[in-house]
């Protein structure tokens, strides 16, 4: 009891703790990510009371600097954790957290939204029993302070030095900091099922994750293919020198993918790789603060220019892969309308759920099926599923296999158009 009292103490301590103050250096990147990435918190692992208390810090944080609550009256979306955790220990039943609150719009786009995201959660303890104890000793948990400290730092640090708004019509900001994304992009997967706003209200997401190292002035930038008016903003924006690695898709893994399999534009923020990557040693005096600091810059500029960005933002689809016969051809409209469930590693396309209306829906499918044929093509993953289906037009017929709970079952999809999914 008394072990459990402490940390009860020390979790209370965390909600008391005033934020870092406005600012337009490095200081309150650094504070932000010491508190996240210290003993206090212990990793930050999904479905742990230290995961807990982050998540209720960065609710505090998000009061703190005027948003309003995105969930009714909660800054705070529970789900319910599925699969193991990074050291083996059983989710089930475990809850993780999603944190959001809504900056608003204004003029004829203030109905409208972009998302700006980053993961809260990390690895934990190295021996998952620890989780709750009060037990932190340096190197006896994983400090997660570049994966993602960093992301949640850098977009905290936007909300206090939003660059002025860019005309009179601006679409609300949506922020989330997600749990679940080291156990499987569990929270921005629950998020896209059950949205704080309308789905076809979100015209883009922006996804931190890891930005707290870079090589150089090197910043990663992917997903700029995924809506036509992405390249001249994130050129745009660039008014610091640093060197742009652009990649035209968004399925790194990270929680924008589960936003552009939901068919919204989407951009991922990366600092690159680093040597302390899912180590007790990536800890806050590994990273660059002077380089998240130039990161923010930037991100403001992108974000504001997103925000205040005239008429629609329809979503092209960039494959991972496409066969060499169909890279000119291939059917960017085609609709099937379902969510792919990222928590279970299995041979072929697994559902986390099909949308209301959708053809998969009419078809029969349901949450849980695995697809492994679709109009005659195997399907072993995303990738694979995606080629199968861009090779068919909006209105086609389209036989599907899928396994239901061990029996193979056969549906026709009528294909749709995702014109017509809002």
């Amino acid at each position: 009891m008394r072990t459990w009292a402490c940390f009860l103490i020390s979790a209370l301590t965390i909600l008391l703790l005033p934020p870092p103050a406005a600012r337009a250096d490095e200081a309150g990147l650094r504070a932000t990510v010491e508190l996240l990435a210290g003993p206090r918190m212990a990793g930050r692992g999904s479905g742990t009371p230290e995961g807990r208390a982050a998540a209720d810090y960065l609710a505090q944080r998000l009061a703190t600097a005027g948003l309003r609550p995105a969930f009714a009256d909660s800054y705070q979306q529970e789900f319910l954790l599925r699969g193991q955790g990074w050291t083996g220990e059983d989710l089930t039943g475990k809850r993780g957290v999603n944190v959001a609150g809504i900056l608003p719009g204004a003029g004829r786009l203030a109905d409208r939204y972009v998302v700006v995201g980053a993961h809260h959660d990390h690895l934990g303890h190295l021996d998952a029993s620890l989780a709750g104890t009060g037990s932190a000793l340096p190197g006896s948990f994983y400090a997660g302070a570049n994966d993602n400290a960093s992301g949640v730092a850098v977009v905290l640090d936007l909300l206090d030095n939003l660059p002025p708004p860019q005309g009179p019509d601006r679409r609300a900001l949506l922020v989330v900091f997600f749990g679940g994304e080291e156990v499987g992009l569990q929270g921005s997967g629950h998020f896209i099922r059950e949205p704080a706003v309308p789905l076809s209200a979100i015209d883009a997401m922006i996804n931190f994750d890891t930005v707290g190292q870079m090589q150089g002035r090197k910043l990663y930038v992917s997903g700029i293919g995924t809506t036509a008016a992405f390249p001249p903003l994130v050129r745009a924006a660039n008014t610091a020198g640093l060197e742009l690695s652009l990649a035209q898709g968004g399925w790194s893994g990270s929680d924008h993918m589960a936003f552009n399999t939901a068919e919204v534009p989407v951009l991922f923020i990366f600092g690159g790789p680093y040597p302390q990557y899912n180590t007790p040693e990536d800890t806050p005096e590994t990273l660059d603060y002077g380089a998240m600091n130039l990161i923010v810059d930037y991100a403001g500029r992108l974000v504001q220019s997103v925000r205040a960005l005239p008429g629609d933002l329809p979503w092209v689809m960039v494959a991972r892969k496409l066969r060499p016969e169909m890279g000119a051809g291939a059917n960017r409209d085609t609709w099937f309308g379902s969510l792919p469930d990222f928590t279970e590693e299995v041979e072929g396309y697994q559902l986390a759920g099909v949308f209301d209306g959708s053809p998969a829906q009419k078809a029969g499918l349901l949450k849980g099926d695995v697809l492994v044929r679709l109009g005659g093509q195997p399907v072993t993953d995303l990738a694979s599923f995606t080629t199968a289906l861009r090779a068919h037009a909006p209105g086609d017929l389209v036989e599907v296999t899928v396994l239901r709970r061990g029996r193979s079952l056969n549906f026709t999809v009528v294909l749709g158009n995702r014109k017509d999914r809002r």
